[in-house]
């Protein structure tokens, strides 16, 4: 609630000092001058960025460049995201943030600390216990291993006598000692 205060507080300063500054029919062809850029700029960039991801996706090799350019990819992509809904707040201040995550050079900019920062919250996550991975779950500090019980025959001593199986016949040969599938 806060934050969502302290948004409003800055739209409005910002618009009450450009409409004092330029006037306010000048403030007006700017806000709308900026959402019409935004949305040029969310088309060209979205595009650009899928381009990026289905590259990425797409690629033969998997060595470390390969890896860089998924990440970079993907990192693009969240701050694209992330500037497509600040150009969708209504406000002077959210469309020019949203414009500069446009722009490549500011997410090239930005790419490593945003990676450094969800580095940071994954490793939280997977310390904490509130990430679950597909191999193992934490639970109250102790890792909790997937698996399937399996019987074991209750008397280990091989049979005496061999048993009759009923049903088709399969012609081959019989090799003492050798379980079956079903495990007896």
């Amino acid at each position: 609630m806060v934050a969502f205060l302290l948004y409003l507080v800055v739209e409005v300063a910002a618009l009450v000092w450009l409409a004092s500054t330029v006037g306010f029919l000048w403030t007006v062809a700017v806000v709308l001058g900026l959402s019409a850029l935004g949305l040029i700029a969310m088309r060209s960039q979205g595009r650009r960025v899928l381009g990026e991801l289905r590259a990425a996706n797409t690629s033969r090799r998997r060595g470390p460049a390969d890896a860089a350019a998924s990440a970079g990819a993907v990192t693009d992509g969240a701050l694209v995201a992330f500037g497509s809904i600040l150009l969708l707040i209504p406000g002077l201040v959210s469309s020019i943030l949203g414009l500069l995550l446009m722009i490549p050079v500011t997410r090239a900019v930005l790419r490593p600390l945003v990676a450094r920062a969800a580095a940071r919250r994954v490793e939280a996550a997977v310390a904490s216990g509130r990430l679950v991975t597909t191999r193992s779950r934490f639970r109250n500090g102790h890792v909790v291993i997937d698996g399937d019980v399996v019987a074991e025959p209750t008397d280990p001593r091989p049979r005496a006598t061999p048993q009759v199986i009923e049903g088709p016949v399969i012609e081959g040969t019989v090799i003492e000692g050798t379980p079956r599938p079903d495990g007896r």
